[in-house]
């Protein structure tokens, strides 16, 4: 916002903002030591906003002036309509979790893939207390982006996708659904819980559905290669749980919350700081193994969704 000049009485300057809001510019006027300040909200439009300033001061009763307060009080008008209406079709994302009347509602993907993580992780953990023979890890192990038998040969080979090259297809979506215990899946199903179900009743089941698959593809895909190309470890081919996917979620709530507000999603600013408080944790090793990159490239490739226009706004 920037101070263009000064008009001498209130009546006057109400007059010039008027004026300005006709010609496409926002405007206002705050008093100051017997004087009206007049600021322009736009960086863009200063220069011409300070040429109107010059004209109006030169011939302030020119009848242009005067008849442009009803023309202004209809844009406002206007404006405060669809600011209601926007108000109306905002989804606030504080406080959904447990929400009235929130199972209700139609969001089939959400809780579809939500039973899928509690029941695998539930046979992950149980399985070998009921069959005996099985270990510990018997589907953590069929389920990852590569079975620990592989990893060494990925390593050797350069190549993080040997097992989907084997005709394991399956394993790029399957390490999202298994977890490594019982405050993982807690912690993951509450954030996908609450964040999932919004953005499903946001974009609709098939487009949500997408969302997620393309989530998924590319925080596996995107931590098996640095995995292996970067960090040559191969640690993240044998990683498990949703949270990229949640990373990727959280990432295209924000950039259309921040950049696209007419999209209708609200993601308060104490979200953002816990989310981003845990990302920085993680990465810093204060909570364990973590999949960092897992994390990384789904928050990148869900702020790169966000980024991209919605059909509403175009």
């Amino acid at each position: 916002m920037r101070q263009i000049g000064a008009i001498a009485t209130e009546q006057e300057a109400s007059r010039f903002v008027d004026y300005l809001l006709t010609q496409g510019i926002e405007a206002k006027a705050d008093p100051r030591d017997d004087q009206f300040l007049v600021w322009i909200h736009e960086e863009g439009q200063v220069e011409q906003a300070r040429s109107e300033l010059q004209a109006y001061l030169s011939n302030p009763g020119d009848q242009r002036y005067a008849e442009s307060a009803k023309e202004a009080n209809s844009i406002r008008k206007l404006e405060n309509l669809k600011n209601e209406k926007r108000r109306k079709n905002i989804h606030d994302m504080r406080g959904r979790l447990g929400g009235p009347g929130m199972m209700g509602r139609a969001i089939p993907v959400t809780i579809t893939i939500m039973a899928l993580c509690i029941g695998v992780t539930a046979a992950s953990m149980l399985g070998p207390a009921f069959v005996e023979g099985l270990g510990r890890y018997w589907l953590i192990d069929w389920m990852t982006f590569a079975p620990a038998s592989m990893i060494r040969k990925a390593l050797l080979t350069h190549d993080p996708f040997v097992a989907i090259e084997a005709g394991q297809v399956w394993r790029l979506i399957t390490p999202i659904f298994p977890h490594g215990g019982l405050m993982h899946i807690l912690f993951n199903m509450w954030m996908w819980y609450s964040l999932g179900g919004i953005l499903e009743r946001r974009l609709g089941t098939w487009r949500f559905l997408a969302m997620v698959l393309g989530l998924t593809l590319f925080a596996n895909c995107g931590a098996a290669m640095v995995s292996v190309y970067v960090m040559d470890n191969g640690g993240e081919l044998y990683a498990i749980g949703i949270s990229g996917v949640l990373f990727g979620l959280f990432g295209f709530a924000w950039a259309k919350s921040t950049f696209e507000p007419q999209f209708g999603l609200y993601l308060p600013s104490q979200s953002v700081l816990v989310m981003m408080l845990w990302f920085g944790l993680c990465w810093m090793g204060f909570v364990g193994n973590i999949a960092n990159w897992g994390h990384t490239c789904g928050l990148i490739a869900g702020v790169i969704a966000g980024f991209i226009p919605s059909r509403s706004s175009r």
